[in-house]
């Protein structure tokens, strides 16, 4: 599954869950520019690595955006496993 496959999957999954709006924003946010920007799955990856990584100390959104990104972290490399 490509990068844009997995997150277009995502998108389509978002619909069917009930996140609370900054969550399904900053969710929305994360998919939608790695989409635009159509990395190879290396690329993808590190970006999201990175972004997990983050934390309270670096601002209430970005620590919402961070929190995503583990779930979305783990949610590709099960996909990638497979």
């Amino acid at each position: 599954m490509t990068p844009r496959e997995f997150c277009q999957l995502q998108l389509l999954l978002l619909g069917d869950e009930e996140l609370q709006p900054t969550a399904q924003a900053a969710t929305l946010e994360l998919l939608h520019s790695t989409i635009m920007k159509d990395p190879d799955a290396g690329t993808f990856e590190s970006r999201l690595r990175l972004l997990a990584a983050a934390d309270d100390a670096d601002g209430h959104s970005v620590a919402a955006a961070a929190r995503v990104a583990q779930v979305l972290l783990e949610a590709w490399s099960q996909s990638a496993a497979r």
